[in-house]
């Protein structure tokens, strides 16, 4: 996990908290698409940012976050 609490994920995929720059406006968005089985996402620098609503990255958000994207459950908020 780097400084602004993203992970990097192969594909041009990363995983971020929900309080980073690119996601502080989508609070109700993420909780909303997390409580449905989606994960949010937003494209920030070429990359897709999947938007997992915890303040601290665990290796199971990120699992989850990247199989809800694999399986193709993502919203797109931009």
């Amino acid at each position: 996990m780097n400084e602004n609490g993203t992970v990097a994920e192969p594909g041009g995929v990363d995983v971020a908290t929900w309080d980073g720059e690119a996601a502080v406006s989508y609070h109700d968005e993420v909780w909303s698409a997390w409580l449905h089985g989606t994960v949010a996402a937003v494209h920030d620098a070429g990359r897709l940012l999947l938007l997992v609503p915890v303040a601290i990255l665990t290796p199971a958000a990120v699992a989850l976050a990247m199989r809800l994207y694999s399986v193709g459950s993502v919203k797109v908020l931009d």
